[in-house]
């Protein structure tokens, strides 16, 4: 099975049943995400913090973590985390993280990945981003789909239904409708490049609603 068909396999397996994910107990309005990349290391290690309490993320460990009395610095079971807070950086962009005693160096947040991170965490199965002017669209099997434009200040939310899959075209597509409009989502297997950052995803997103048809990519995030 070739790279593109694995993938619009695990989208449609994604879009399709509802997937559990390791979340650590947390408040979404006062938690914080963050997806690191450290020297010399081809993973990634995602943090998230909510007060006092925070959670570790890693191939080689994943722990529940507790702020140490008077400090910034969490730890769990075989991990430690400290965010630096440089100031010309906003807190946790660079951070000193152990696992399993091995002291990583030069850890530092890509906000950008951190958004997607964060969004899975909340249980968000697909996710899409489109420019000009940007766009986000999340799709949840229990809060439904959820369009952003006019850069956040415009919020729509419309109620989850099945998708209508295509196994010739490698599509899947969504029709809904709240508060009298209408939204027609629809989700084709292939490279797409977004426009601003240059990162390439493994599907075409077309989002129909009145009067506009907005185009971008998006991926599976379970």
């Amino acid at each position: 099975m070739t790279r593109r068909r694995l993938s619009w396999l695990v989208s449609l397996l994604a879009l399709g049943a509802i997937i559990s994910c390791a979340n650590a107990k947390r408040d979404p309005d006062s938690s914080s995400t963050y997806s690191y990349r450290c020297a010399g290391e081809d993973q990634v290690i995602v943090v998230t913090v909510n007060g006092d309490r925070g959670y570790l993320f890693s191939r080689q460990a994943s722990s529940a973590m507790q702020r140490q009395p008077g400090t910034a610095a969490f730890a769990g079971d075989d991990v430690y985390y400290l965010p630096d807070q440089p100031r010309e950086l906003a807190p946790g962009q660079t951070a000193d993280i152990t696992i399993n005693g091995k002291q990583l160096e030069n850890c530092k947040n890509n906000p950008r990945a951190a958004a997607w991170e964060e969004a899975k965490l909340r249980g968000v199965s697909y996710r899409a981003v489109g420019q000009e002017p940007p766009w986000l669209l999340e799709i949840h099997r229990d809060s439904g789909f959820l369009l952003v434009t006019e850069y956040g200040e415009n919020r729509q939310q419309f109620p989850y239904v099945e998708p209508v899959t295509d196994a010739v075209r490698k599509s899947a597509s969504y029709t809904s409708a709240a508060n009298g409009d209408g939204i027609r989502i629809t989700l084709r297997d292939g490279d797409c490049r977004d426009s601003m950052s240059g990162e390439v995803f493994h599907s075409q997103v077309e989002i129909s609603w009145p009067e506009r048809t907005l185009l971008g990519c998006g991926r599976a995030l379970h």
